[in-house]
């Protein structure tokens, strides 16, 4: 099914000419909605990498945007080292970047033509970043491509069906990032549930301990899920490296400054006051020590006095 697209990929990207716009298929509209989708388009271009096909879905923030991938990307999809947000195939390439996800078929795309693409991109937002969740989820045994992100209950009845909506928390402001699990000879569904606070999570590991089939663990405000695993051990294995990692920045004086001395403050004002004053005096004693040795010593000299002259301007 197919989005109303507002206008995305621009006429001209890299020497590539835009020749046909259509909008983007959403298979699940309901799972589109949750995420927060604003718009999808669909272009074929023509150009020095021949003729390709480029698909663009927009949401209201990253945290969307990595939803929205990790829900249609390709299985067979090789992740890129080093990144969540990125995958290829040998005709395709799949990128989340920002609030957009981008599926390129028939081009591969470098970063230095990716990033004149992005100062194209209407309405590109970052909002906030991606979410820190998706590092708590253990990687020993992870199928690869199997991490979807819970933001709603619509999501979570499609991507962890084992855990009911009235114990998961989401009408309460919990997210979660779910992956598959080989264990054994089958396969197992995990869940990291980050809540608001500590306390939260308290309450909720209480109510998930009480479903049937589930193997509960919390760290802080996150709560570890496992569902489909009979061994109870395996899956204490599972989510025994989940740990809350919590930073904290709190800026402050390596030393406590001293408390003004307002005595010593004044007993320093009486001083240089003092100071000043002796120099004035010692000053003008100075001054009329020297008058009057000169002009005895001009009077012995010549018989003359000296005299001061005085100049009365204001008359």
């Amino acid at each position: 099914m197919g989005i109303a697209s507002a206008q995305i990929w621009p006429e001209q990207w890299y020497g590539s000419a835009r020749s046909k716009v259509a909008a983007a298929p959403v298979d699940d509209t309901m799972l589109w909605a949750e995420y927060a989708g604003d718009s999808a388009e669909r272009a074929v271009y023509n150009g020095p990498a021949g003729r390709f096909t480029a698909q663009a879905w927009r949401l209201k923030d990253a945290t969307g945007a990595l939803a929205w991938y990790q829900a249609i990307r390709p299985e067979a999809c090789v992740p890129m080292r080093g990144t969540l947000t990125m995958c290829t195939t040998p005709g395709a390439q799949v990128i989340a970047h920002q609030n957009y996800v981008l599926w390129f078929e028939g081009w591969r795309p470098l970063e230095k033509e990716m990033a004149e693409l992005y100062g194209k991109l209407p309405r590109l937002r970052n909002g906030g970043g991606l979410p820190l969740l998706t590092g708590y989820l253990p990687e020993k045994d992870r199928v690869r491509n199997s991490e979807r992100y819970v933001l709603g209950l619509r999501s979570l009845e499609k991507f962890l069906p084992g855990v009911p909506a009235s114990v998961a928390g989401i009408e309460e402001g919990a997210e979660a990032q779910v992956g598959t699990y080989r264990v054994g000879g089958g396969e197992a569904r995990v869940a990291v549930f980050s809540f608001i606070t500590p306390q939260l999570a308290m309450t909720k590991v209480k109510e998930l301990e009480k479903v049937a089939g589930l193997a509960v663990k919390r760290s802080g405000p996150l709560v570890g899920v496992v569902s489909g695993v009979a061994d109870q051990k395996a899956a204490e294995a599972i989510l025994a490296p989940l740990e809350w990692k919590a930073d904290f920045i709190w800026n402050q004086s390596t030393t406590v400054p001293k408390m003004p001395d307002v005595g010593g403050m004044l007993v320093a004002i009486f001083e240089l006051t003092g100071f000043l004053l002796v120099v004035c005096v010692g000053g003008g004693m100075v001054f009329a020590f020297f008058w009057v040795y000169l002009r005895k010593r001009r009077t012995l000299l010549d018989g003359t006095d000296p005299a001061i002259t005085v100049l009365q301007l204001w008359k």
